[in-house]
């Protein structure tokens, strides 16, 4: 007997097609078959998962709001009804997809350039490769207005990534990390500036707005400060100033994107 959804209180499902109701479905069924029956293992050693990231790429929900790019391009209720799978069953599963499908995919794909979104998302939305979304800061929290003390400076050719990030998800074993960082190039004066620059810390290199650092100057430590994330462990993220590749770079300015 397939599991029944006990969380739908107006009936939203029905507002979906066929096709979306039956992968609501296949979530379902990984979800109470796959990872209910072994995910407090994984809570009581403070463990990720990583053998149930193939069962996840299976069921092709990774950047599933995001058009074209090997992204399946399913609707915002969708996508919305299939995080709420998720997180019935487990929070840490909903907030790796979330995190990797939605902050991370979802930045390439609404800041990123074709030639970035081409190169980073169809691996990503296979999960071959991993996305984290580095935002908050210790002493800011996720500032995106105005209070990012992380910087991107230009330097010739290259860029300065240089500032510190704490509790991002996924951070400790992604492969793409997207770093918001503020562009130092308008001193801090214009409307852009009050924005934030994307950026992307790789573990091959780094590139502007999906910008990248290598390993050795950027570290990654595990927090313990939030136990609703304990297989998602948070970390904190810092990035010494050492120059980096411009190529495909731009910035990202939030007032300029439709939503």
């Amino acid at each position: 007997m397939d599991p029944v959804l006990d969380a739908d209180f107006y009936s939203l499902e029905q507002l979906l097609d066929e096709g979306g109701r039956q992968l609501i479905l296949r979530v379902r069924q990984f979800m109470e078959k796959s990872v209910a029956p072994v995910i407090n293992h994984y809570w009581v050693r403070e463990e990720f998962p990583h053998d149930l990231v193939g069962g996840l790429a299976g069921l092709g929900i990774a950047g599933l709001a995001c058009q074209g790019y090997g992204c399946a391009g399913g609707s915002s209720l969708l996508d919305g009804m299939i995080a709420m799978e998720l997180g019935r069953v487990d929070s840490s599963i909903a907030t790796f997809m979330g995190v990797h499908g939605g902050l991370a995919m979802g930045s390439i794909y609404l800041c990123g350039s074709d030639e970035q979104k081409q190169r980073w998302l169809p691996a990503m939305a296979r999960m071959e490769k991993i996305g984290a979304f580095a935002l908050t800061e210790p002493d800011v929290s996720s500032g995106a207005a105005g209070g990012l003390t992380t910087t991107a400076s230009r330097d010739g050719d290259e860029w300065v990534l240089n500032g510190q990030k704490k509790w991002i998800g996924n951070a400790t074993f992604a492969d793409h990390v997207i770093v918001w960082a503020r562009d130092t190039g308008d001193n801090c004066r214009t409307r852009r500036s009050r924005w934030t620059t994307c950026a992307s810390l790789s573990r091959t290199g780094c590139s502007r707005r999906t910008r990248s650092a290598t390993p050795p100057r950027c570290s990654a430590s595990p927090g313990r400060e939030w136990p609703g994330w304990r297989p998602d462990v948070p970390a904190a993220l810092t990035s010494t100033p050492s120059p980096t590749p411009a190529s495909g770079s731009s910035s990202a300015n939030p007032s300029r994107r439709s939503s």
